[in-house]
Order: C-alpha cells, then structure tokens, then sequence
C-alpha cells in the first residue's frame, strides 16, 4: 500500500513537470507565432504601397519617354545640326525649345551636337543655361550617340538640380547628327511622400539613394558601397563631388520567412527618442521592388520597433489564460478524486458487464468472419482497379509520346533541308581546304574550318533540341523557366516559321517559373503553336502573340493567332479526343486531349477562346514555381 502510494505521487509530480514545461513551450511558441504575424501584416502592407509607388514612377516616366524621339525629327532642329553657325535658326530654335518646355512642364529641353557640345536649350535666356555645355561624358549622351535610347538619373551638372534625362539619337539619312534631351524633375514625389509616415527611398544601380521621403537620406547609400561602384560614381560625375555615406551598419539580412531586415545607424534614424534612453541603431524591415527599364529599385522602410511590445502584451496574455486553464484544470482534478470512490459500486456493475461483453464478442466474431469474406472480395477488386489504372497511365504516357514523335514526323523535313544544307557547305570547305594545303595557304584553310565550326555548332543545337524533345519525361513536377521552355520549341519550329513566313512574337520575359514537368510542357507549347501555325496557313498577315498574365497563384500564358478563329459550335469539343478540322493525313485529333490531360496533371487549366480582335487564343494557367537561386 505504501508502494502504491509512493509511486502515485511520482507520478503526480511527472505529470506537473509535464504540465509547466508545456505551458513554457507554448509561450515560446506563442510569442514566435505572434512576432511572425505581426511582420508578414507589415510587409504585406509594405508590398501594397510599394505597388503604388513604382506604378505612380512608371507613369510618370511613361509620359515623357517618346517626346525626346519625336523632337528629334523637327527639321529645324536637325538643320540647326548641319549649319551651327545660322544664328538667327539657332535663336528660333532655343524659342521653339523654351516653349516645347513650357508645353510638357519639363525641366529643360536642349540639343547636343555628336562631340558632346550642347547647341540650343530651353533654358537658353535663363542665369543658368546649359548652351556651351561639354556633356560627352554624360552616359545619356553616349547611348544616344550609339542609336540606342538614352536614360539616366542624376545631378545637373550645370543646375545642380536632380532629373531624369530621356535622349534620342537625331538622324540626318542613316547619320546620327546629336543627341535631343529632355530633363524631368521628380521632386513633386518626394514632396508628396514626405506627406506620409512610410518611408520611401529609391536606389540606382549603384545602391545610391536619389529620391527619399526623409531629405537627410538623398545622395546616401543603404548599404556600404564597394570602392569600384564609389570609382564608377566620380568618374560618372552622377551625383557632383557628393560621396554617398552608408546608411546602415552592414548588409541586408534575410530569415527564414524571405523577409528582409536592415539595421540603421542611431545617428541616420528619421526621428529623436525622448527622455534619457541613448539612441542605438534600429532594425527595420526592408520591402524592395526593382523598376527594370529604369534600372531603379524602389524600397520601403518599416518602423518594427512596436513588434516586441506587441509580442510581450500578446505572450503575457496568453499566460494570464493558461493559469486560468491550469487553475480549472485543478478543480477538475479535485473533483475526479472524489469521483474514485465511486469506483467500488462501478466495480460490482462491471462483473455483470464482462459477462455482456463475453456474449457480444461472440457475435462480433461471427459478423468478423463475414466481413472478413467480403473484404477479401474488395480486396481482389482493389488490385483490379489498380491493375487497370496502371493500364491508362502507361497507355496515356506511349500516348503523349506518339504526339510527340509525330510532331518530331512533321518537322523532319524542315530538319532535312536545313541539316543537307551545312553539310553541303561542310564538303565543299573541306575540299577546298584540300586544295589550300596543296598551295601551301594554311591562314585561308583556318578561316574555312572556322567556319566548319560554325556549321557543326548550328547543327548540333538543331539536333540536341530535338533529341532532349523527343525522350521520355519522368513525368515529375518541379519548378521549370517559362521562357528557356518556349525559347526550346520556338528553336524545334523555327525552320516552319522561317518556311511559311510567319511573325511570331514572343513577349515572355525570363524569371518566370511554372510548376510542371519540363518536357511534357514543351509538348504542350508544341501543340498549341503547331495548331496555330496550321490555323493561320491560309491568312494573309500570319502572326503569333505569345505572351503572360500574372494571376494570383497562377501563370496565364496566351497564345494568339492570326488565323479565322473558332467556329462556336466546335469551342465545346475542341479538347474531345479524336476532334480535328484539319486535313486527312495531317493529324488524329489527340493533340489538344493531350495536352488538356497534360495541363489537369500539372494541377492548371487550358481554354480555346476567340479573341476580340480576330483569331483564335488559347489561355494555359500553370501554377507558379518557385524563383531559383
């Protein structure tokens, strides 16, 4: 009996050890959970105005990024160009240029000749203008001068005011004569976001911070800058004699959640603590989103220093509830104490119980040895099914690989013809090499096996597409690039396109990943591009559009044609197997039931619409794979 009693309260006491490190762990856990909540709502919210902000930019920018180009063809302009010592053009020209400015609300319109020498400006009758002005050094200048479309941010190098520079090359015939230039200011951004309590900073490729909702940060670094990109900012002359000082105490971290945090030095922080408490550095969360064209990235700041605050009220409130629920659990264990003594009448009771149970086991065995039969009956049939599923899978996978070997049947004399080719002009370069060495001209025999080389190589990418095409998937799901998937069929039927003269325009950037095997998925994007090549065999102007929109949780990819569309009647059987409007000898019907069981198995959706603005566009929704590192 002592025993007895010795060993209940062992474990007793077990049981209230149990209890406490419980309570401890879900405080830990609580406080965990409570942290990670509260910075995903900041960094959605974050991610919300980060939208609006880069959206408000692009627009901005948006509205100016023609006017540079369309200046540039004003005659009078160009001859300025031709004849810089007309004087009285030159005067008409700086009028015409002040009041184009006026026009557009820009900062300065002005024209550089091809040495870097600015002709005529808008500022022209002003204190400070840029007439005279040697800008060669400018990159804007330099991208125009190359025919490409000048961009760039930074300090005027006469004004001392920031803008963003838009130049066009100006073409005299094929000749390009100087460089038209229109300056915008941003400033209005950063007085509106000033307004608000986020704050908002935008980067340049260097890492430095030329726009800001908090003034002090301009011309500042968020993260310490390496001496080559401080070399490349002197010699840019971006930001004048201004040496960008780091923000932050070192690089931007990341946690396991993909959040980011940055840790700002006490003497850079946006606002002064009260009281006593010295000032240390500050974490913040970061929220970033890069402007592509503008080369720009755009980020948040997030004050987090609530969060622990809120973290500890969270936690102690939970603890206030757990000694309530521990308090009541003890009640209920005082009360089931007394319970046990009514153990002794349960007892008596139980005899008559077992005696129940011996007569109901007995019939449970009996009703066992039933189901026992019929669940080796469904057994059989399991196995069955299982065995016929089997069946449809592989049937379904020689299927999807027919397809895919048809499709390689169609391209093999487009393939033919443009393999017999290089080799043709393999045999001829060796025979002359032959006769080269014969002649003891070993520097022209190098130059034809140079160029043996090249026909090999561009044999060689033709045949790996199509071997990597043609093998068997392993039919596993894993996270695929979009554009490297439509770049490998587009190279499989780029001698069709070539053949029938067909404009396909493929606007799916790099960096989107879809969830899906990556040779089922080139099949299917081989379907859909064949049926719309058929589709536009007959039209006049034959064009492809491929191109994305980003869903919620879904990549859609749209395929449209050129071609006459869709009859309505044939939209509800376009994916029944079997179902074809083509020719006899040019298809069965299985393609698109193909690839619709394809698109299913990867978990999207495929639909066959017609376009409003004529032709047929087919909508493929693949869910989103994760970026890889």
């Amino acid at each position: 009996m002592v025993d007895r009693l010795k060993k209940s309260k062992l474990l007793l006491g077990l049981f209230w050890l149990f209890l406490l490190l419980l309570f401890a762990l879900l405080l830990v856990f609580t406080g965990r959970w409570t942290r990670q909540l509260e910075l995903n709502r900041i960094a959605t919210k974050a991610e919300d105005s980060l939208n609006v902000y880069t959206g408000d930019l692009l627009i901005e920018l948006d509205k100016f990024e023609a006017l540079p180009f369309i200046l540039a063809r004003n005659p009078p302009f160009l001859q300025l160009l031709l004849d810089p010592h007309n004087k009285k053009n030159r005067q008409a020209v700086n009028a015409e240029l002040e009041r184009i400015n006026g026009l557009a609300e820009t900062s300065a319109v002005y024209i550089i000749d091809a040495r870097g020498k600015t002709l005529a400006a808008s500022n022209w009758n002003e204190k400070v203008s840029f007439i005279g002005e040697d800008l060669s050094f400018r990159p804007y200048f330099k991208q125009a001068l190359q025919g490409r479309p000048g961009r760039y941010y930074a300090l005027g190098n006469t004004s001392k005011i920031r803008g963003y520079y838009f130049a066009a090359p100006m073409y005299n015939g094929k000749k390009i004569l100087g460089v038209m230039t229109v300056k915008v200011l941003l400033q209005r951004f950063e007085d509106n976001w000033a307004k608000g309590f986020e704050k908002v900073v935008v980067t340049d490729p260097q890492g430095v911070i030329f726009i800001s909702s908090h003034y002090p940060w301009r011309f500042q670094s968020l993260s310490p800058l390496s001496n080559d990109k401080i070399r490349e900012l002197k010699r840019s002359q971006r930001y004048g004699d201004i040496s960008p000082q780091s923000l932050s105490t070192g690089a931007v971290s990341s946690n396991k959640n993909g959040l980011h945090f940055i840790s700002l030095k006490s003497g850079s922080l946006p606002y002064v603590k009260t009281g006593n408490q010295p000032r240390t550095d500050q974490l913040y969360l970061i929220s970033s989103q890069e402007m592509t064209d503008a080369g720009w990235t755009v980020h948040i700041l997030s004050d987090i220093s609530h969060v622990e605050i809120q973290v500890r009220n969270v936690v102690l409130l939970v603890a206030f509830l757990l000694v309530i629920l521990f308090l009541s659990g003890a009640l209920l264990y005082n009360k089931r104490q007394s319970g046990l003594k009514q153990k002794e009448i349960e007892l008596q009771a139980h005899e008559v119980l077992q005696e129940l149970n011996a007569q109901l086991e007995h019939r449970v065995q009996a009703r066992t040895q039933e189901l026992t039969l019929a669940n080796t009956h469904l057994t059989r049939e399991v196995q069955e099914r299982r065995r016929t599923e089997k069946a449809l899978r592989d049937t379904h996978e020689e299927l999807i690989q027919a397809g895919k070997l048809a499709a390689i049947g169609q391209m093999a004399a487009s393939i033919t013809h443009e393999i017999s080719q290089p080799l043709a002009a393999i045999r001829m370069y060796s025979e002359n090499s032959l006769v080269l060495l014969d002649e003891n001209q070993p520097d022209q025999v190098r130059v034809n096996l140079e160029d043996i080389t090249e026909l090999v190589v561009k044999m060689s990418h033709i045949t790996t597409h199509l071997k990597s095409f043609a093998r068997k998937s392993k039919a596993t799901l894993e996270s695929v690039d979009l554009e490297l998937i439509i770049h490998n069929v587009i190279i499989l039927l780029s001698m069709e396109l070539e053949k029938s003269n067909i404009d396909l325009h493929n606007h799916v950037k790099t960096g989107v990943f879809v969830l899906a095997d990556q040779l089922r998925l080139e099949q299917v994007f081989m379907n859909v591009i064949s049926n719309a090549l058929d589709a536009i065999e007959g039209s006049a102007d034959k064009v492809i559009e491929i191109y994305v929109v980003d869903q919620k949780n879904f990549i859609e990819v749209n395929i449209h044609d050129s071609g006459s569309g869709i009859q309505d009647n044939d939209l509800k059987s376009i994916f029944e197997p079997f179902f074809t409007k083509k020719k006899r000898g040019k298809g069965l019907g299985l393609g698109l039931s193909l690839t619709e069981s394809i698109i299913n198995d990867f978990g999207g959706r495929i639909l066959a619409e017609n376009h409003p603005e004529g032709g047929a566009v087919f909508r493929i929704l693949l869910k989103k794979g994760l970026l890889q590192s």
